[in-house]
């Protein structure tokens, strides 16, 4: 029964995916047939190049990738507004096998020395392999194509869907390489699909070359069996030594680490890279390549954005990052639950208490932030609202958008936006704790996979200090140079966060040789959650309509 779930499991999400997008797009393009916000500059320049009219509307600031691909299935397509619009709704559909295929990845790399040695007699003495985590890929990634911001463009005609599309593709090329350096057809591959994806974004250099390189150089300092790694703490004096001596740099789990841990790599990964310079340069050439392209391309063009460059001027937006942290706990909260339920626990009835722990990724070691670290933190915070605050005309001129009443609400009295400062500390907490994986769940691994063999890919490693490092600069970079907050600029950060993200650790039930398969309950909810955003948002754009007094008759619609 089992293996009849594992094989239908993708195609399940598939054809999920695909019905409810079809739903989406058909009922879009009956309510709102004509082109709608940012599509009135989209549609025409694509309707343009359907003719072989290359001409540049100056008020569009991304790259024409869009509509080059638009050009290129014209023939298949068409190109009236509803055509177009396909293109997105196709894209989307596309992100959810990719995911899964991604998601697969990385649950295949596991570090050699982390895996306990397992009793082979035991094993062999079991016929029937199954892999229930087949499954709960598979739903994670019908997730993430369900993820709101993502979802809701889907059936308009917006840059966001096929750009995270393609960046996604760029990361899964990444993953796949055969060595940190790669083969030169592999570089290749990676230099082809980051020029493509800066055909659709500016800021896409980030996720195509900054990030990759900064994961290809860890591996790389790491070495294929990891050897290279210092996970004891000391001094940094020592870390400084061992790195420069030995090439090593300081990395642990996110369940292991503390703050001073992140120092530590960040002090030891530039020394180790000095160490093996040579290996470094020649594992970042393609994303230096990425990089040179780009640059040139800024030189060439006089700024990032191609049109309307004065509204667009690129700026440091330091509270962006903070905005970032409640925009990932509201999306996700199912999945972030279990760390408020924590302290809660041992007041749990102990049968509420045994489902908690069992399906909410629930572990009694999670670290808890010091006073120390949290008074620098929100005192950084505070000083970064009161100095670097930046509202974009464009967010207090258009009612239209929801993050227009977010500003609202922060600007109701001045004290507000300092009292926000501690949630957005809280919620970045819990967005990087969900990525450590329950003790608990590495302490039975070993009578998980004994009790019924699994594929390769059934136990997955643990998130590294050196990930989050490095997707955290890299969000960082991606964001803080925008003046404008739009939760669309934080779609790709989400979804790299959450590919990463740890399964509750018991994917088999307590009776481990019946090979019973329990389900992470988190996984549905967040399916739940999901759904009811998309509905009410959906609900509000089509039935939710009003008028400006400046254009009578012309409904507005509400939009991300």
């Amino acid at each position: 029964m089992y293996s009849l779930l594992q094989a239908w499991a993708l195609p399940a999400a598939l054809l999920a995916i695909v019905n409810l997008t079809a739903t989406w797009y058909n009922v879009v393009s009956n309510k709102v047939p004509e082109p709608y916000l940012d599509e009135f500059f989209h549609v025409p320049q694509a309707q343009k190049y359907c003719i072989r009219d290359y001409s540049w509307d100056p008020k569009i600031t991304t790259p024409p990738g869009l509509y080059l691909v638009s050009k290129f299935l014209e023939p298949l397509l068409g190109c009236d507004t509803s055509s177009l619009r396909a293109l997105n709704a196709g894209a989307l559909c596309l992100i959810c096998p990719l995911s899964y295929g991604i998601l697969r990845i990385l649950r295949g790399r596991i570090n050699p020395g982390q895996q306990e040695p397992i009793d082979e007699k035991t094993i062999e003495e079991k016929s029937v392999v199954i892999d229930p985590t087949i499954v709960l890929d598979a739903h994670s990634a019908l997730n993430i194509a369900l993820f709101p911001p993502l979802f809701f463009f889907s059936a308009l005609y917006y840059t966001d869907v096929m750009s995270t599309l393609v960046v996604l593709l760029s990361y899964s090329a990444f993953l796949k390489k055969s060595s940190a350096s790669g083969s030169i057809l592999e570089n290749i591959n990676a230099v082809c699909i980051g020029i493509m994806a800066l055909f659709f974004r500016q800021t896409n250099i980030f996720w195509v070359a900054v990030f990759p390189a900064g994961l290809a150089v860890v591996n790389a300092l790491k070495g294929d069996n990891f050897s290279a790694v210092g996970t004891t703490r000391g001094d940094t004096s020592a870390v400084i030594r061992r790195s420069w001596d030995k090439g090593v740099i300081h990395d642990c789990s996110i369940q292991d680490a503390r703050p001073q841990d992140i120092a530590l790599f960040l002090v030891s990964l530039p020394i180790a890279a000095l160490k093996n310079i040579f290996l470094i340069m020649r594992v970042a050439v393609p994303y230096i390549t990425l990089l040179a392209l780009f640059v040139t391309f800024v030189v060439w063009n006089g700024s990032v954005v191609l049109g309307d460059k004065s509204a667009h001027t690129a700026t440091i937006h330091i509270p962006q990052m903070l905005y970032f942290w409640p925009y990932i706990a509201f999306f996700s909260a199912p999945l972030i639950v279990g760390l408020l339920l924590q302290p809660l626990l041992p007041l749990l009835p102990k049968p509420l208490r045994t489902l908690c722990n069992d399906n909410f990724n629930i572990s009694s070691n999670m670290a808890m932030p010091t006073v120390l670290i949290s008074t620098l933190i929100i005192v950084g915070g505070l000083a970064a609202v009161h100095f670097n605050t930046i509202i974009h005309p464009y967010t207090l001129a258009d009612n239209r958008h929801y993050v227009f009443y977010v500003f609202r609400i922060l600007r109701q009295h001045p004290a507000i936006k300092y009292l926000a400062v501690p949630v957005y500390f809280a919620c970045a907490w819990l967005t990087i704790q969900s990525l450590a994986s329950s003790r608990d769940g590495e302490e039975t691994t070993r009578s998980r996979r004994i009790a019924r063999p699994t594929s390769d890919k059934a136990d997955r490693p643990p998130c590294q200090v050196s990930f989050i490092t490095i997707w955290l600069v890299t969000t960082a970079l991606s964001v803080i140079t925008a003046p404008l907050v739009e939760p669309r600029y934080f779609i790709v950060p989400w979804i790299i966060w959450r590919l990463h993200l740890p399964y509750t650790p018991a994917s088999l039930s307590k009776d481990k040789t019946a090979g019973k398969v329990s389900y992470d309950m988190r996984l549905g909810l967040e399916t739940v959650w999901l759904l009811a955003i998309n509905v009410v948002v959906m609900y509000i754009f089509l039935y939710r309509g009003f008028a400006w007094p400046s254009e009578p008759g012309m409904v507005q619609r509400f939009i991300w």
